[in-house]
């Protein structure tokens, strides 16, 4: 049954790489498989009315053949991958179908556009550029046919990237690049929002939003369970940080100590600079601690400024992964536009903590790990919970384990975990029309946020529903596993759950559980 399970996932996810060659291909789309196409880089992803048709009829013959082997499954880790591989299918088809992005959200093309012409830059195929860059006129239009109506919400931040992506694309034509007819396809794309009726408001339906935070995300609560953890958080972290704040300056309130937090100069104004030896002491002494298995390998992250042509929806630091086996390692991005200092290039302090959440040992390691794993089912099949879950509780393993130690990490820890609580807060509130952009600004504000960057980034939230929930309830969930775990050292618990995987907290706790622990 195995070989079968195997055989069958291989296929799948080839079709669907050779179907969606660009989102199977990058990380930024959370509810595609990871896969690299064996087909040469170069074409665009078919969104087109008969190329969805195709997917919908394909997905639900293969869940079928699932549901098949499923039935004769002889291990635990059998029955996993099937219902991995069906939840994925699931998942992938009511995003198409039901929230479907690409009906209503520019942003969704010009995401694909910026990872296709990315990843056709990064190709040791010469040929892959030029075929990318000639066939984006044909892939817009059909971009512009899948367009219905657009939320007034989603036409900024798509007017924001088309403008971003002109900008990029005659930077490459002055470095040499052939652009074709790209530049005028983008103003026609332009046009083609610009003209594009107004939908009434961005809103998915109440029960559609609860099932993605519940199956698609991998939340595995309901919304009300969801939202009085989020609650939960935000009032336990408001007490720590009132304590911290007392303990570094007694009388001050928590939100007024933002100017006092100590500040990181960057060598010769590159951010670079400044995290680059940041993450060699994390990665030290994260081996120190046990935290990472031999099978992450020795890959380093690499560092570069987000480009300028993903501004319009990069919202702060991020690190991307290279899709493939063996693990390709990735790119820890940096956003220049988010500084704490009008004068000088550098970050807080904070910089330490976001440092571990995107590299060591948080995203970086998580990926170099699955990427590794020996189960071709595993590798390609990523879970927003638990993907967020684990990078935030990476930072709380760098505290466990002695490395983030003195009062302000104290008190910067909390306060990340409060700022996620309130994103959290506010994706929920702006799905179920209780929260508008301006007063979710405000509760962003309140818990930290400067006014400026909560106006540039709750609008961002939007796009992606549910996701800003997976934070704090994958931190906490992640919590409560260790908590269980405490027979365990840090170093240990971290391996086990590392080499099993991206399978979901429910799978996770099964496994634990059916090993005797």
């Amino acid at each position: 049954m195995e070989k079968s399970l195997e055989r069958l996932a291989e296929q799948i996810y080839q079709d669907l790489a050779r179907h969606f060659p660009v989102c199977c291909a990058s990380d930024e789309f959370y509810f595609f498989p990871q896969v690299l196409s064996e087909d040469d880089v170069g074409g665009w992803d078919d969104f087109s009315a008969a190329g969805l048709d195709w997917f919908f009829t394909k997905s639900l013959q293969w869940e079928a053949d699932l549901v098949r082997l499923r039935q004769s499954a002889a291990s635990l880790a059998e029955q996993i991958d099937s219902e991995l591989l069906q939840r994925m299918l699931r998942t992938l088809r009511e995003q198409l179908q039901e929230v479907a992005p690409q009906s209503s959200q520019p942003t969704f093309f010009l995401n694909i556009v910026v990872a296709g012409l990315t990843e056709a830059l990064q190709s040791n195929d010469p040929a892959a550029w030029q075929e990318r860059i000639f066939g984006l006129p044909a892939f817009l239009c059909q971009a512009g046919a899948s367009l219905g109506q657009i939320p007034e919400q989603f036409m900024a931040p798509g007017l924001k990237m088309l403008a971003d992506l002109e900008s990029w694309l005659r930077q490459l034509e002055q470095s040499g690049y052939a652009t074709g007819h790209a530049l005028p396809t983008l103003q026609n794309f332009a046009i083609t929002i610009k003209r594009a009726r107004l939908a009434d408001d961005y809103l998915l339906p109440a029960d559609l939003f609860e099932h993605l935070l519940v199956e698609h995300l991998g939340g595995a609560d309901d919304l009300e369970t969801i939202e009085r953890e989020l609650h939960a958080e935000y009032a336990e972290m408001s007490g720590l940080l009132t304590e911290a704040a007392d303990r570094l300056a007694p009388g001050v309130a928590w939100q007024a100590l933002e100017p006092r937090i100590p500040f990181c100069s960057a060598p010769d104004n590159d951010l670079r600079q400044l995290y680059r030896p940041e993450l060699v002491r994390l990665e030290e002494h994260a081996r120190q601690a046990g935290l990472i298995p031999e099978l992450a390998g020795t890959l380093q992250p690499e560092l570069a400024m987000v480009p300028e042509s993903m501004q319009a929806i990069r919202a702060s630091d991020a690190y991307a992964a290279r899709v493939g086996y063996p693990a390709r390692g990735g790119v820890f991005y940096l956003h220049q536009g988010h500084v704490e200092s009008p004068s000088q290039v550098g970050r807080t302090l904070e910089f330490r903590m976001t440092a571990a959440h995107e590299a060591w040992p948080g995203h970086h390691l998580l990926d170099c790990c699955r990427w590794n794993l020996p189960s071709v089912i595993r590798r390609p099949l990523e879970s927003p919970l638990f993907y967020e879950g684990w990078a935030c509780f990476a930072e709380e393993l760098m505290a466990e384990t002695g490395y983030f130690s003195d009062p302000w990490d104290r008190f910067l820890l909390a306060r990340r975990r409060i700022e996620r609580a309130a994103r959290g807060l506010i994706d929920i509130g702006l799905q179920t029309g209780r929260l508008t952009f301006a007063t979710a600004t405000e509760l962003l504000v309140k818990a930290g946020y400067t006014a400026r960057h909560a106006e540039i980034v709750v609008p961002k939230y939007a796009l992606r529903p549910g996701y800003q929930v997976c934070y704090t309830s994958g931190l906490r969930r992640m919590l409560r596993l260790r908590e269980r775990c405490r027979y365990l050292s840090a170093g240990e618990f971290a391996r086990r759950v590392l080499q099993l995987g991206e399978i979901g907290f429910p799978a996770l706790e099964k496994v634990l559980h059916t090993r005797g622990d």
